[in-house]
């Protein structure tokens, strides 16, 4: 919690004073007053959202029965799984719902009222909500925050359940989930349009979609904002026009329209920041206020209802980017507004993208008057056709496919920077230069010195003085990232992977892979797009089963698994669909084959096999001083046997085998290894109750620490020179309240 106070400090003392240093330049004392209110008030409800979450975050699991209010838009099914928000009736807290759906209750009451808003009353539990357990990870807890969600609760039982009358906001839910359904019966992309750009919905489609969208960093275009705001106001004022409307009426009649938009189109920030500053615009004869003040205001008032909203990527945008609109001077052309517009936002896009692409400059500046004139407006007349006149949608339909197939190719085309995450003092030094170099449009020195700190901030990232060995935290398996100084080696030991059990065939298909949301996102954050090798201990899936996710976005030059499982089904299956381009070379070994390229050592199989369990490669090697033992899932009889072919084996950290299940952890085997730590990889409320409680007492009899990625989440080991120390993600309390006793510290 006090991680999250102290950025959006950060972010108000260090990006707001620019701001508010432009608005006295413009001598406007009524825009540098709200300006300053908004610094003020949202630094005090930065603070009073912390207490305020400390205490409604509830600590640990417990059982409920509840009233909640289930309003039909915040609802959606994945295979077997009913997600979404609910409001507890007797507090008014806002809670995240999960209700696993089972054969039987799909054709129960609760699955045939999903479009109209439901009181239920339930029994089951409530929780926290995770916070994010790896570094540079999609914040989920963050997320929810910001909607003023702090728990979460697991449905077992819907015991009542009474359908509710709309009225005053509900009906706009009601309006905002019939238009979904409506929209799903759309052809495909104009479907995924219609969700995104009228509702600011998703549906399962939005995630392709997206992927050459922000390549090409236009990500603004579908996110409902200023632009959506404008053009819908237009348009209503030309059709009311039309009809013989006086422009008062007109203008009466959009200030009562859209807030109910506003909650119609999500509620986003950017939605919210725009909605004012229309109002404002709206309202300009009875106050008197121009844009800068409908800015200042839009600010004051979005910081009110989302003290963080400058900690996310679209609030960034929103406001920043609105601003700059605001003050840019008249006479300056369109092809330098899109390409100044750019480059201020290239500090926040990549502190969350982690690359940018060389075409977006142009493509933006091509694309913006494109979209607003042609795109946009003919996914309105698409969808209103569907039921009239069907031809005209299948013609619009066909064109955004052409339209989605250009993004792709251009997307496709050389010029992607990967650049990673810039440190937080650097993206702050080139956000400020920006603006700076922006607003005062110095000589062409100044445009060579930001180039200069653009330069070094990637050889910093990507050249790396420090080293490090971190494990992921990839649930319920195996993955850990070696990464010497300067990147001299990339290597990675398994990619971790999900065993799927008794769950719809849809689900499976659609089930989110957690390398490219976890692994591939950690590795881009650190402007890694190449791995030199890739060790798989032995072939089970959660070692192996994100391999092809890691080939598809990273190039990987060589591939090394114990002898004999280059041959098994389980392991070539993997390579189906990757492209051949793709496909790196596979290096069987045993510990009579020297890696002398790499800097780790193999110590097991001794013979070929099949690579199950007990064939686990065993890998040894030093960094920063520390001697470091990977055992992958060997068992208790090939440990001893290790230690018998290799007395003066020493770890100071061991990777506990098997997830620290009783099958592995010999106590003779950790006895002569000695390490001073071990590391235990496995998923919270895992089905085989991993790490046993043998293993643990075991550790603790050897007085042996350890740190589990249960309770720690991503733990790196980051070294200069000979010498470094442990971090770790979380804490060890914020996910106390999902580990069993025997595990706690």
């Amino acid at each position: 919690m006090v991680t999250v106070s102290f950025f959006g400090i950060h972010w108000l003392a260090l990006c707001l004073p620019f701001l508010l240093w432009r608005l006295i330049s413009l001598k406007r004392p009524s825009v540098l007053v709200t300006g300053i209110l908004a610094c003020l008030l949202a630094f005090c409800l930065c603070l009073w959202t912390q207490k305020s979450w400390l205490n409604t975050t509830v600590t640990r699991q417990a059982n409920i029965k509840q009233t909640v209010l289930i309003l039909p838009d915040e609802i959606k099914i994945t295979g077997n799984t009913m997600t979404g928000k609910a409001r507890d009736i007797n507090t008014g807290q806002r809670e995240i719902f999960i209700y696993p759906l089972t054969p039987e209750k799909a054709s129960d009451p609760v699955m045939s009222n999903l479009s109209m808003p439901m009181l239920w009353t339930i029994e089951g539990q409530i929780q926290p909500i995770l916070p994010r357990t790896n570094d540079n990870q999609f914040d989920n807890q963050r997320y929810n925050y910001h909607q003023h969600i702090c728990n979460q609760m697991r449905i077992k039982k819907v015991d009542q359940m009474v359908v509710q009358r709309g009225r005053g906001i509900v009906i706009c839910h009601i309006i905002r989930k019939r238009l979904s359904l409506y929209f799903a019966r759309l052809p495909r992309p104009l479907s995924t349009y219609c969700q995104q750009l009228i509702i600011g919905s998703s549906d399962d489609n939005t995630t392709e979609l997206m992927v050459s969208v922000k390549k090409l960093g236009l990500l603004h275009l579908f996110c409902i904002s200023g632009m959506h705001i404008v053009l819908l106001t237009v348009m209503v004022r030309y059709l009311l026009v039309y009809l013989w409307w006086y422009r008062e009426n007109i203008d009466i009649f959009l200030i009562i329209l859209l807030p109910f938009y506003l909650i119609i189109g999500g509620g986003s920030v950017s939605l919210l920041r725009a909605t004012i500053m229309a109002e404002i615009g709206l309202l300009h004869k009875y106050f008197h206020l121009d844009s800068l003040d409908g800015w200042a205001i839009s600010l004051l008032i979005g910081l009110m209802i989302d003290p963080l909203a400058l900690l996310t990527l679209g609030g960034q945008l929103s406001y920043l980017l609105s601003f700059m609109l605001q003050v840019f001077p008249v006479t300056l052309s369109n092809l330098k507004q899109s390409f100044f517009l750019n480059l201020v936002s290239l500090p926040s896009m990549l502190s969350y993208v982690y690359e940018v692409h060389i075409l977006s400059f142009i493509v933006s500046y091509l694309v913006i008057p494109f979209f607003s004139v042609i795109i946009f407006p003919s996914v309105l007349i698409g969808a209103i056709s569907f039921r009239l006149v069907p031809t005209v949608t299948y013609i619009i339909n066909a064109g955004l496919k052409y339209f989605q197939l250009l993004l792709d190719w251009l997307s496709l085309l050389p010029g992607t920077i990967h650049f990673g995450k810039p440190p937080l003092i650097l993206a702050v030094v080139l956000f400020i230069g920006t603006l700076v170099m922006v607003y005062r449009q110095l000589d062409l020195r100044g445009w060579l010195l930001l180039a200069l700190i653009y330069v070094l901030t990637f050889l910093t990232i990507h050249f790396p003085i420090n080293g490090e060995v971190t494990f992921i935290d990839i649930g319920q398996g195996d993955s850990i990232l070696i990464r010497e100084p300067f990147n001299k080696k990339v290597i990675m030991i398994d990619t971790g992977g999900k065993l799927v059990f008794n769950q719809f065939r849809c689900e499976q298909k659609r089930q989110q892979d957690d390398a490219q949301r976890v692994t591939i996102n950690y590795l881009k954050s650190k402007g890694i797009n190449q791995i030199d090798v890739i060790f798989l201990s032995h072939h089970d899936a959660d070692h192996i089963g994100y391999l092809p996710t890691i080939l598809s976005n990273i190039r990987v030059k060589q591939i090394v698994v114990p002898a004999g499982m280059e041959n098994q089904p389980a392991f070539l299956k993997k390579f189906h669909g990757v492209a051949k381009s793709q496909v790196p070379l596979i290096i069987p070994v045993t510990d009579n084959d020297d890696l002398n390229r790499f800097p780790l050592q193999v110590l097991h199989p001794f013979t070929a096999g099949q690579g199950k369990n007990e064939d686990s490669l065993v890998l040894a090697g030093t960094f920063g001083g520390k001697r470091f033992v990977f055992t992958g899932d060997l068992d208790q009889q090939n440990e001893k046997k290790v230690i018998q072919k290799y007395p003066q084996l020493k770890a100071d950290i061991l990777k506990i085998g098997h997830h620290g299940s009783k099958t592995a952890s010999n106590p003779e085997f950790l006895q002569a290894l000695a390490p001073q730590y071990a590391i235990i990889s496995a998923g919270r409320f895992n089905r085989y109750h991993h790490p046993d409680e043998v293993t643990i007492n075991t550790l603790r009899q050897l007085s042996i620490n350890y740190l589990s990625t249960q309770q720690f989440g991503m733990i790196k080991y980051v070294y200069y020179g000979e010498h470094g120390k442990i971090k770790t993600t979380l804490k060890g309390d914020e996910t106390r309240w999902t580990l069993p006793n025997y595990l706690i510290n």
